[in-house]
C-alpha cells in the first residue's frame, strides 16, 4: 500500500509537467503561426510605413526648397576706426592701422561654418592693406560680430591723388566669406557672401569721416 502511494506521488509531478508541455504546444503555434498575422495585414502595415517615410521625404524636400532653402550669409561693416596713423615726413606716404567690426548674419535654418578669409583695402583699385577674418561658426538664424585689424601702407606713388591733396583719403574695402551650411544634420551646401564698402578718412583729424556699403 505504501509502495503504491509512493509511486503515485512520483508520477504526479511528471504528469503535471506533461500537461504544461501540452499547453505550450497548444498555444505556441497559434501565437507564431503566419495565420495569426494574415498576409494582407502584413502588406497593409508595410504599405503604411513606406507611405509615411515617403511623406516625410517629400515634406523635407518642400521645406528645403521654400522655408529651409539655402541662403548666402549677409556681411556688413558695422563700424570702423583708425587706431594708428603715421604720415612719413612731407611726402604722401601713409602707414595706418584700422579696426573693422564686421557683422555676419546666418539667414539659414541650419548652422553655418565659414572659412578663414581676408578683408582687403584698396586705393584707386590698388591694394594697400589687408586683415584676416578668422574661421568660425554661427548658429541658425543668428548673427555674429567679428573684429578685424587691418594694416594699410600707402607709398608716395599710390597716395598722390587729388583726394589726398584735398585733405581726405578715399578707400574701398572688400571681403568674401565662404562656408558650409548644414540643414538638419543631413543636407550640406556651400554658400558665400560678399561685402563692398567705401570709406573716407580725414587726414587732419586722422579719423573716419564717413563710410557706406553697397
Amino acid at each position: 500500500m505504501a509502495d503504491h502511494k509512493d509511486q503515485h506521488q512520483q508520477q504526479q509531478p511528471h504528469g503535471s509537467k506533461r500537461e504544461e508541455e501540452e499547453v505550450i504546444t497548444t498555444f505556441s503555434p497559434t501565437i507564431f503561426s503566419p495565420k495569426s498575422f494574415p498576409r494582407r495585414r502584413r502588406i497593409k502595415y508595410c504599405g503604411i510605413v513606406i507611405a509615411l517615410v515617403l511623406l516625410q521625404i517629400v515634406v523635407l524636400g518642400v521645406l528645403c526648397l521654400t522655408v529651409f532653402r539655402f541662403k548666402d550669409p549677409d556681411i556688413k561693416l558695422a563700424a570702423i576706426s583708425v587706431e594708428n596713423f603715421t604720415a612719413l615726413g612731407t611726402s604722401t606716404a601713409i602707414n595706418m592701422t584700422l579696426r573693422a567690426e564686421i557683422k555676419v548674419k546666418n539667414q539659414n535654418w541650419g548652422k553655418l561654418k565659414y572659412d578663414e578669409s581676408l578683408l582687403v583695402l584698396s586705393h584707386e583699385d590698388i591694394p594697400v592693406g589687408q586683415g584676416t577674418i578668422p574661421k568660425g561658426s554661427i548658429k541658425m538664424r543668428h548673427s555674429k560680430q567679428v573684429s578685424v585689424s587691418v594694416e594699410a601702407n600707402l607709398d608716395g606713388r599710390s597716395s598722390s591723388s587729388s583726394d589726398i591733396s584735398s585733405g581726405v583719403l578715399n578707400l574701398k574695402s572688400y571681403a568674401k566669406l565662404s562656408g558650409k551650411v548644414s540643414m538638419v544634420g543631413l543636407v550640406k551646401k556651400r554658400r558665400s557672401g560678399e561685402m563692398n564698402c567705401s570709406l573716407t578718412i580725414s587726414l587732419a583729424r586722422q579719423a573716419i569721416q564717413d563710410f557706406h556699403c553697397q
